[in-house]
């Protein structure tokens, strides 16, 4: 007897996890707004029951991390495929916010190495979240599909 999406092994950790990263993301996120609104490292620290210091490190991570563009549900392709992981939304959204995404365009070659990192947002994170467990190939199928009038 083969097994469903929801039933793979490992399927409530990863869920887990993504919870957890998703609710770390929040918090910088959170911070990061309280900054931009003006409030000091130190009174941030006061409201959100930490150091002055490990608020300091949070904000010097959250200036890395994009905001997730108007209407969608995350900053990239991955953030919203965690979401739906996390059991944020369904799926019928998740292939909306996926098909409307605007990608961003893939990393290049240099033209002597065969190495290409592409930069965050791109379509690529798609097919990392299906290696990850986050969706499946009914998902990726579905998107693809929708996102080239097939």
């Amino acid at each position: 007897m083969t097994s469903t999406y929801a039933e793979r092994p490992g399927l409530r950790v990863r869920q887990l996890r993504s919870r957890r990263d998703l609710l770390e993301l929040e918090i910088r996120r959170e911070v990061k707004r309280y900054r931009r609104e003006g409030l000091s490292e130190r009174k941030i620290a006061a409201l959100a029951e930490v150091s002055q210091p490990t608020i300091h490190k949070m904000l010097e991570v959250a200036a890395k991390d994009p905001d997730p563009p108007e209407g969608f549900k995350g900053a990239t392709p991955m953030e919203i495929c965690q979401r739906f992981d996390a059991g944020e939304f369904d799926r019928e959204e998740l292939v909306e916010q996926l098909v409307r995404f605007p990608y961003a365009k893939g990393g290049m070659t240099d033209g002597y190495d065969s190495l290409i990192v592409d930069p965050p947002g791109t379509w690529s994170e798609v097919s990392e979240a299906i290696e990850r467990g986050l969706i499946d190939e009914d998902v990726y199928e579905d998107v693809f599909n929708r996102r080239h009038a097939l």
